[in-house]
């Protein structure tokens, strides 16, 4: 793998000879809280494939170590191994899934656009046209601070979703299905859309944007994403920074530094000394941007 490192940091698949690729077992390095680790265990699940997935910490500095630098050199997740391909970059990673596993594809509406007016000519202009439409929906930022200096650009977008969403309201029938962001299936566009959702909702954000009446489609639409049994699979416990993500840090730490002869009191106030360290880790990384961004009273 290591020989491989080169080609692999910048996303590109490493194909194995003479080996079948479903057969192959697929091994995932993440991190729960990473956006763009999320995006990618969201559409592994939907296309209900078996993987193999192993947390790597970025608050305990675990994608700096050495292991995990031989695996891609940006100390970046997410990973995805198959086989000897080693797979960087989330773009990379829901490409080389959906070209590999082709039985349950879930559609990138963008490929298919980009597709369609290679096939098309004489519809060109219209198939890119609506292409850039369909990019200007969707976040796919896992950057903090970007959405912090795009937050009004973020209300004219969500904006935009609402729209669309209620324009596919109107277009379906009574007796029809209740349609998805691109139409009746749930595809890689809902894919970002659910996870930049539920991002908002869990830094403080679900009522600013869609609560108390405001964007009803978009809330029926994440109350939707909500009842997925592959969003629930994936994402289900990520909805509190203490219970998803401070705790399970201090445990880490705690396993990995506490001595095994350690007794049951020194055991629990270590573990209490670690979740405070882990909670005053977190607060600094997501307080002072919660703050930031949260609207303040205006006086005058």
């Amino acid at each position: 793998m290591a020989r491989r490192q080169d080609e692999a940091r910048v996303g590109a698949p490493l194909r194995v000879e003479g080996q079948p690729d479903a057969e192959v077992r697929l091994i995932l390095y993440h991190w729960t809280h990473s956006f763009s680790s999320q995006k990618v265990r969201l559409v592994i699940a939907e296309k209900a494939l078996k993987c193999e997935e192993h947390d790597v910490s970025l608050p305990l500095s675990e994608h700096n170590e050495p292991w995990f630098m031989r695996l891609n050199s940006t100390g970046e997740v997410p990973v995805l191994i198959h086989g000897e391909n080693i797979i960087c970059e989330a773009t990379q990673i829901i490409d080389y899934l959906e070209q590999t596993f082709l039985d349950g594809q879930i559609g990138n509406t963008e490929s298919e656009l980009k597709k369609l007016a290679e096939e098309n000519p004489d519809l060109q202009e219209a198939y890119i046209a609506k292409q850039k439409r369909l990019k200007s929906k969707l976040l796919d930022h896992d950057n903090v601070k970007y959405l912090k200096k795009i937050l009004d650009e973020l209300e004219k977008v969500l904006d935009q979703v609402e729209t669309e969403l209620q324009r596919r309201n109107e277009e379906t029938p009574e007796e029809g299905h209740q349609p998805w962001l691109c139409g009746e299936s749930f595809t890689l566009a809902d894919v970002s859309l659910a996870v930049t959702l539920h991002r908002l909702k869990f830094l403080g954000f679900a009522r600013r944007n869609w609560g108390n009446g405001k964007r009803p489609n978009l809330e029926t639409y994440y109350e939707r994403v909500l009842k997925r049994k592959t969003f629930n699979k994936v994402l289900g416990h990520v909805n509190n920074i203490l219970i998803s993500a401070v705790l399970p840090t201090a445990f880490r730490v705690a396993k990995k530094r506490a001595p095994k002869v350690l007794g049951t009191t020194l055991v629990v106030g270590l573990l209490a000394g670690m979740g405070y360290f882990a909670f005053m880790l977190f607060r600094r990384r997501f307080g002072s941007m919660i703050l930031a961004l949260r609207p303040r009273p205006n006086y005058f």
